[in-house]
C-alpha cells in the first residue's frame, strides 16, 4: 500500500512482526543487519527523498545522514494526498496527488494535471520512492496537479491485484488510471483540456496504449517503453518475461502478443508524444523507440525522439547527472509545450 517497512521474523518462521514505530509512508529500498541485531537501512518518505538510519534491536533509531538539508532547507516540499478511488468494476485503487504551492482549488481555469505511471507492471509506488521523489515535486513546482496511483499489476496489494495484468496488459490496467484522472477532474480544480501523461519502461508501454485508446491527453511522453512484444521478445536480454506474462513464444500466440502492443495501435495516435531512450538499453531495445517514432512521423504527428549515448535502461536513477536532468527537464518543458499554450489561448479568448 505505497511503503515499504521492515519485518522481523524468527528462523523458524514464527513471530512475524512488523518494525516498531515504522511511519506509514516510509519506503525502505536497502538493509542490512549486523550481529547484535542493529539494522541499518535507507529510507525515503514523504518529506526526503532518502537518508541513512540505524535501529538497534531494542528498536531505538538514529539518523545517520543529512545530505538532503541543504536542499531541503531552501525548497518548499508540496505535501502529499492520499487518493483512494473506485475503478469502474468496484475495486479501490490508491493513489497519491501532489499540488502546486500557493494551490487555490478556485484557481481561473483550473491547474493541468500530470500523470505518471510507474513500471514493471509489477512494482509499487508511494510518497517514498526516491527515483521519482525529485520529478514529482519539480512537476508540482511548475504549478501542475501530480497523479500517481498503483493500478492493477502493482505490488502491495495481494496476487489477485499482481496477476491481473498476466496475459492482458494494457486492459486490465487502464481503466484504474483514467478512474482516477476522472476522480481529480470531478474535484472541479483540472482542466480536463490540460492533461499530460507520462511514464518509464511498463510506464512507457501504458503511456503509449493509453494515447492510442484514448484522445483525453493533451501530451504525453514515453521514455524506455516496450511498444512491440514480438519484437521486444527477439531483442530484449528479458525475453524470459513476454514468455512467463503471455504464455508461449512469439510463434505460439504472435495474435495475442501483437494485440497487446501499442505499436499495433498506433496509427490512431493523434496525441502530441515526446518518445526518449537509451541508445545501451538492453532491457528495452532502442530499436522499440524507433519503430513507434517511425510509424507517427510517417502519418505526420507530432513527434519528437530522444536518444541518449552511453545510457541503459536505469539512466532516471542511475545515468549521468546531466543526462537525468535532462530527461527530467525534457518532459516537463513537453508539458509546458501544451498545456500552457491551451491556458495561454483560453486566456487570450477571454481576453477577447
Amino acid at each position: 500500500h505505497g511503503a515499504q517497512p521492515l519485518w522481523r521474523v524468527a528462523l523458524d518462521g514464527s513471530g512475524c512482526e512488523r518494525l516498531a514505530q515504522m511511519p506509514d509512508d516510509r519506503f525502505i529500498a536497502e538493509f542490512d543487519t549486523g550481529g547484535d541485531g542493529t539494522v541499518a537501512f535507507v529510507a525515503g518518505d514523504a518529506a526526503n527523498p532518502c537518508e541513512l538510519y540505524a535501529r538497534t534491536a531494542s528498536d531505538v533509531e538514529r539518523q545517520l545522514t543529512a545530505f538532503n538539508a541543504p536542499l531541503l532547507d531552501e525548497r518548499i516540499v508540496a505535501p502529499f494526498e492520499e487518493l483512494r478511488y473506485t475503478a469502474p468494476d468496484g475495486q479501490e485503487v490508491q493513489g497519491w496527488v501532489i499540488h502546486p504551492p500557493a494551490f487555490d482549488p478556485a484557481h481561473p481555469g483550473g491547474y493541468p494535471l500530470a500523470v505518471y505511471i510507474h513500471g514493471g507492471p509489477h512494482l509499487m509506488w508511494g510518497p517514498g520512492v526516491r527515483s521519482m521523489w525529485h520529478e514529482w515535486q519539480t512537476a508540482a513546482a511548475r504549478g501542475y496537479v501530480v497523479f500517481f496511483c498503483n493500478p492493477r499489476g502493482s505490488d502491495g496489494y495481494g496476487n489477485a491485484w499482481r496477476l491481473a495484468t498476466q496475459a492482458n496488459w494494457g486492459v486490465a490496467d487502464a481503466p484504474d488510471i483514467h478512474a482516477g484522472i476522472d476522480t481529480l477532474i470531478a474535484r472541479g480544480y483540472i482542466d480536463p483540456r490540460r492533461v499530460a501523461v507520462t511514464g518509464g519502461s511498463y510506464g512507457g508501454y501504458m503511456t503509449a496504449w493509453l494515447i492510442a485508446h484514448s484522445d483525453r491527453f493533451a501530451c504525453a511522453a514515453a521514455a524506455r517503453g516496450v511498444y512491440n512484444l514480438l519484437t521486444q521478445h527477439s531483442t530484449s536480454d528479458a525475453h524470459e518475461l513476454v514468455e512467463l506474462v503471455f504464455e508461449g513464444f512469439p510463434w505460439e500466440n504472435h495474435d495475442v502478443l501483437w494485440r497487446h502492443s501499442p505499436l499495433a495501435y498506433a496509427h490512431q495516435i493523434t496525441t502530441p508524444l515526446l518518445i526518449l531512450h537509451a541508445e545501451r538499453d538492453y532491457r528495452v531495445p532502442i530499436s522499440e523507440a524507433e519503430q513507434l517514432f517511425t510509424v507517427l512521423r510517417r502519418r505526420k504527428q507530432i513527434v519528437e525522439f530522444v536518444r541518449y549515448p552511453r545510457e541503459g535502461h536505469e539512466l532516471t536513477r542511475i545515468g549521468e547527472p546531466d543526462h537525468r536532468a535532462d530527461h527530467m527537464r525534457r518532459i516537463l518543458d513537453w508539458f509546458d509545450r501544451f498545456c500552457r499554450r491551451r491556458a495561454a489561448d483560453d486566456a487570450a479568448s477571454r481576453g477577447e
